[in-house]
């Protein structure tokens, strides 16, 4: 059964970064299993260690990918499917997702281990370049469905240094980032193996992400990582 997947990527975003030579960050952790995955739509984890007192210290998480290839599937204007799964050709879609971290997103057992695991859905842009791509065979087509086949994501973490009078973290002093890049599941393409599920049911399908690089920003390593060149 074909479902409309969203997807994921990254735009670069201007903030008043807060930092000297080394910044002093609360939010120090290094990231744990990190995860890309296909959800109804698409998502990001990141499970940070060395973590104190959120509520005494808030800090932002935020997710940034690059997809650099992807399938989508063409519908006419009555629904039915005309296309199989074309491929994006040399396009890349960008966007970015973030939350702030705080006291709620940790269990007792977290707190005491100084960790912080974090979810965050990304915003749907793949769709809309998809719908480029459909209108480009034939103008009353849309997108009915697309897959992410792979991205480049960076995983950050920021200290928010005066929560009370900056309650969204716009003067940030960035802590860590991890960079990994996510390819598909093998056995899923589309149109006739997506990941599996239906959009009010979904199966979580974690894509296979190698960590390139990770870099503590706050202990005086370089920030942000620049991208390994995509084939």
């Amino acid at each position: 059964m074909l479902k409309k997947i969203l997807m994921i990527g990254a735009i670069g975003v201007g903030v008043a970064l807060m930092r000297g030579d080394v910044v002093k960050a609360h939010l120090a952790g290094t990231v744990y299993s990190p995860t890309y995955r296909h959800i109804a739509s698409y998502d990001c984890t990141g499970t940070f260690g060395q973590v104190p007192n959120l509520e005494q210290h808030p800090a932002l998480f935020e997710c940034a990918a690059v997809v650099h290839a992807f399938e989508v599937v063409c519908q006419n204007p009555k629904g039915k499917i005309v296309t199989p799964g074309i491929p994006s050709g040399p396009r890349t879609v960008t966007q970015l997702g973030q939350t702030l971290l705080t006291d709620e997103d940790q269990s007792l057992e977290d707190k005491e281990k100084g960790r912080v695991s974090k979810t965050l859905k990304l915003p749907d842009s793949v769709l809309e370049v998809g719908n480029a791509i459909c209108a480009a065979r034939n103008r009353n087509w849309t997108a009915a469905d697309e897959l992410v086949q792979v991205a480049d994501v960076w995983l950050r973490t920021y200290e928010c240094p005066d929560p009370a009078l900056d309650p969204t973290c716009a003067a940030r002093v960035q802590a860590s980032e991890s960079y990994l890049r996510c390819t598909v599941p093998p056995q899923y393409s589309l149109p006739d193996n997506p990941p599996p599920g239906t959009p009010l049911d979904p199966i979580p399908t974690a894509y296979d992400c190698t960590l390139l690089a990770e870099s503590h920003c706050d202990k005086g390593e370089p920030c942000p990582i620049a991208p390994v060149a995509f084939p």
